[in-house]
């Protein structure tokens, strides 16, 4: 049968299924999981566009003297009038978000945007309305709603409408709500209340068909005294029910009380489309921080969306969005847009103009004409538009490519060299791969104190400190506020290879300090003096002559040895001199481990297969100490890898010596004789037990904070302890045997909880004991907690792994009470414990003289006594200890006679 080209889509039209003709976007849950018409399960990485339709002072920089909306439409008013102000606001609206917005949003990996709604640009304030109880409806707020979601349907992104400052305002915090303390709130008016359930049931109506929209966040961040938070629950039914009666199927996400995340009385959910949404912000980023979330998700079997965060490092970013994603639950970050923000995607540009008039408001400067006033007002507004604002794509980068790789990227482009390098464009990548810094986030809900992590709040959103610069020879922007072990590193292309001559420009308010540069691992340059300058804006070269770099030299970094200066910039002027015309010359040496020292060279030299060992001495405390071999490295061959048959420790005083000519360059130079040169000794300190271990005394940690204690002794105690954090020490067991440890403690209120572990050198890891501490009524109020435990004797690492919190911690001690060993005073009496491990029987020997009776004690793994009898033995003869009604795990037996003990060792008991 023919049929034309009309008359085939006439028929596909009318036989396809109509779900297939319309897509399947539209979202609903499944248990757990949100999940699109076709099944799949959908995670949201959404953008809150924070400041458009509700403007929050501390976005304009105004909260300090107009934080809500209605104060800061109040003193543009008074400014400029109410009909330039009016058209400052249409300005700000048509410029905030547009098309070009969400266009970049799903560019930078965003699949969804949050709108934060003023219920003034949908419907009248409830005393303006002309009819009492009735309901006004503006076409402003719809409108522009219905931009968005075209928008955001052709780029295949959701939207999520969010009421942010809901009629009467929902919390005391008046600048998220816009709330007016002169007016009824949302909670203290039914007519306020009712103007939200109605502004709910008319965007259902219009929106209930949109397959883009995700569904609606009733009422952002409440924050109010609500005893039980009935009246929020009453509320959240009523708008439930007023949705539902249109018709509407969308999801609704419920935000607790205070700022989101108390969800008391509003469990279980009262409808099969809800998904709670809580917030978070500045605490860390570890599973125990979000573990009252999955248990509200695992309890009532209810999706989970973080619908703010945000605010704080690129590190925060990437470690929170990891966390997140790892535990299967969307997010929406806060926000697209501020005016000069390090923080956020997009930064509007402060004006001169506009910084003016925060000075006048702030009672800082004269009050400026109104045309004056209105230029700087409409300049902002303009600034605004996409392409007017600062792209900061260190931001998107920590929220996208840095979750799922470690791989650095540059900032701005590879560095050429001969050329000049901006200490502030180093590369972009996470902390330990791009840079390295002491302070790179704050935590301050978790710890209580604000850390800056970039103290000159200019230029990125790393941890490293930039702040503007008077430089000259600078991008404008410096790193400063630097301290010892930091580094940057900066990619970079070697046009050609040779002899370099480097100027960095370094200023110094202080006694100045030291810096060296190294490539791909080795060092290539001395430890350099930046010396005082008379200020941190005084200027100064300082050079680094006859620095030999190849082609094949990428990964080129800055490192501070020593604080106080500033730095802005690196010019590497290629020189007319050879590589050859300089020798292969000693740079530096460091231990990589308590048995391997790294050497670097000033060039590439030739593998080491034939030269004279003992051309190589190395000293420690004066001492030379056998060394077992020497190779290159075999990732960069300017290094040399010593392997000593000497274990050394933190605190030696270690040297190396050359005298020889078995060693050359690649360019066929001999490595030039050297002698006693100082080798930085960066091994960890081992503390030896028995002993006491100070707990600030770890090498590595995390989640931790340092505080002054009043306990015994003074100094520091590591405080802020929740679960999921942790503290390692390296660790010598001198004597395998029974300890008590003591747990120096203290806890204002709740109970904490450490776990011991050893770890050895091949990351095997064995749990020694778990120790709950009760609270002791203030965090400098102390308490011991003795546990008894087995320990094997040798080098491990110790980690203490926070299993409840929070706690502080002051100090760890070990004393022995009783050697591990089989054998007693040079007798042949011994025990033997067979078999272990076992499902529930463990059979106990006694080989050697005869004994009439045994003490037997039974621990578990938490250093609680459960059993302890006497038994009698004689040799050869085998008693039986039961295990069979107890749980799995590990138990600790100590079996003594009169005369000390005869057995002490763990018990496996298998399931």
């Amino acid at each position: 049968m023919y049929m034309n080209r009309k008359g085939l889509i006439i028929f596909l039209l009318i036989f396809l299924p109509f779900n297939i003709i319309i897509g399947q976007h539209f979202l609903s849950t499944s248990g757990k999981a949100i999940i699109n018409e076709s099944g799949d399960t959908i995670l949201f990485r959404g953008m809150g566009l924070g400041g458009w339709m509700v403007q929050e002072g501390y976005m304009l920089q105004t909260a300090g003297f107009a934080s809500p909306q209605h104060k800061i439409r109040a003193i543009i008013e008074e400014l400029i009038g109410e009909q330039a102000t009016a058209e400052f606001y249409d300005a700000w609206l048509s410029n905030h978000v547009r098309r070009s917005d969400i266009d970049s949003l799903k560019s930078w990996g965003f699949n969804s945007v949050r709108l934060p709604m003023h219920y003034n640009l949908f419907t009248l304030p409830i005393e303006e309305e002309p009819v009492p109880g009735l309901q006004t409806w503006l076409d402003k707020g719809f409108e522009l709603t219905d931009s968005l979601i075209s928008w955001c349907k052709e780029n295949e992104m959701y939207v999520i409408l969010d009421l942010h400052a809901a009629p009467g305002g929902q919390g005391y915090d008046a600048g998220i709500s816009d709330y007016d303390d002169t007016k009824p709130s949302l909670w203290e008016s039914k007519a306020n209340r009712d103007k939200t359930v109605a502004l709910w049931k008319k965007l259902s109506e219009r929106y209930k068909d949109e397959q883009w929209v995700a569904g609606y966040d009733l009422l952002n961040e409440p924050n109010w005294d609500l005893p039980g938070n009935v009246a929020l629950r009453n509320l959240y039914q009523e708008i439930t029910d007023s949705v539902r009666s249109t018709g509407d199927k969308h999801i609704l996400f419920i935000e607790g009380n205070w700022f989101a995340n108390d969800f008391t009385g509003l469990t279980p959910p009262w409808d099969d489309q809800l998904v709670y949404s809580p917030h978070k912000y500045w605490s860390k980023n570890d599973v125990g921080s979000m573990q009252w979330v999955l248990d509200l998700r695992q309890t009532y079997d209810v999706p989970l969306f973080l619908g703010e965060s945000g605010e704080n490092s690129n590190v925060w970013f990437r470690d929170a969005i990891h966390l997140f994603e790892g535990l299967d639950i969307g997010w929406a970050w806060w926000p697209l847009k501020k005016i000069a923000s390090i923080s956020c995607p997009l930064s509007t540009v402060k004006t001169p103009a506009y910084q003016y008039l925060l000075d006048y408001w702030s009672g800082n400067a004269s009050k400026p004409d109104v045309a004056f006033a209105t230029a700087a007002l409409m300049g902002i507004a303009n600034g605004l538009r996409t392409e007017n604002c600062i792209y900061q794509r260190d931001v998107t980068d920590a929220m996208f490519r840095q979750v799922r790789s470690n791989e650095t990227l540059p900032y701005r482009g590879v560095h050429s060299i001969p050329g000049k390098i901006f200490a502030p464009d180093f590369d972009m990548g996470i902390v330990g791969e791009a840079y390295d810094d002491k302070v790179v986030a704050t935590y301050q809900v978790s710890t209580g104190n604000f850390t800056a992590w970039n103290e000159g709040w200019a230029y990125r959103n790393d941890g490293v400190d930039i702040e503007q610069c008077e430089d000259t020879s600078s991008n404008g922007y410096n790193v400063g506020f630097l301290a010892v072990g930091e580094w940057m590193q900066y990619e970079a292309e070697v046009a050609e290879a040779g002899v370099y001559n480097i100027h960095v420009r370094t200023a110094s308010g202080g006694s100045g300090g030291r810096f060296h540069f190294s490539v791909g691992g080795a060092t290539i340059s001395p430890t350099t003096f930046a010396g005082p300058t008379g200020g941190w804006q005084n200027w100064q070269t300082v050079t680094i002559p006859g620095v030999i770099l190849e082609e094949q030299d990428k990964k080129l970094r800055f490192h501070v040895d020593a604080a106080g200066f500033n730095v802005s910039s690196f010019r590497f002027e290629k020189t007319s001199l050879a590589a050859t015309d300089l020798p292969a010359q000693y740079i530096a040496a460091k231990t990589l481990d308590e048995y391997n020292i790294k050497m670097s060279a000033n060039k590439y030299l030739e593998d080491v297969v034939n030269f004279n060992a003992g051309e190589f001495k190395v000293y420690v405390n004066g001492n030379s100490v056998p060394i077992l071999s020497i190779e290159n490295e075999a990732a960069n061959n300017r290094n040399l890898i010593f392997e000593l048959d000497y274990l050394m420790k933190s605190t030696d005083d270690i040297r190396i010596s050359y005298s020889g000519n078995s060693v050359s360059a690649l360019d066929g130079t001999e490595l030039q004789h050297f002698t006693l040169e100082e080798v930085e000794n960066n091994i960890f300190y081992v503390h030896a037990i028995p002993g006491r271990i100070e707990a600030e005394a770890f090498f590595a940690e995390s989640g931790t904070e340092l505080e002054e204690t009043t306990d015994v002794g003074g100094g520091q105690n590591v405080g802020y302890l929740d679960a999921g954090d942790y503290l390692d020490y390296e660790v010598n067991i001198a004597t395998a045997g029974t300890y008590h440890i003591n747990f120096r403690t203290a806890a204002e209120y709740g109970s904490g909880g450490l776990q011991m572990q050893l770890i050895d050198e091949n990351g095997n890891k064995t749990i020694v004991v778990s120790a709950i501490f009760s609270a002791t009524g203030g965090w400098q109020t102390w308490n011991t907690t003795t546990k008894t435990v087995i320990l094997p004797k040798g080098r491990y690492t110790m980690r203490l792994q926070v299993i409840q919190g929070p706690l502080n911690l002051n100090w760890i001690e070990s004393t022995i009470i009783a050697t591990n060993t089989p054998f007693v005073d040079g007798t042949d009496l011994y025990m033997r414990v067979f078999p272990n491990p076992s499902s529930g029987i463990f059979n106990l020997e006694l080989q050697g003289i005869e004994k009439e009776r045994l003490e037997v004690q039974l621990y578990n793994n938490v250093g609680q006594l459960l059993e302890q009898e006497e038994l009698p033995f004689r040799k050869g003869i085998s008693a039986e200890l039961d295990l069979s009604n107890r749980p799995g795990g590990c138990y600790y037996l100590i079996v003594k006679d009169g005369s000390g003990l005869i057995y002490s060792g763990s018990l496996i008991k298998q399931d």
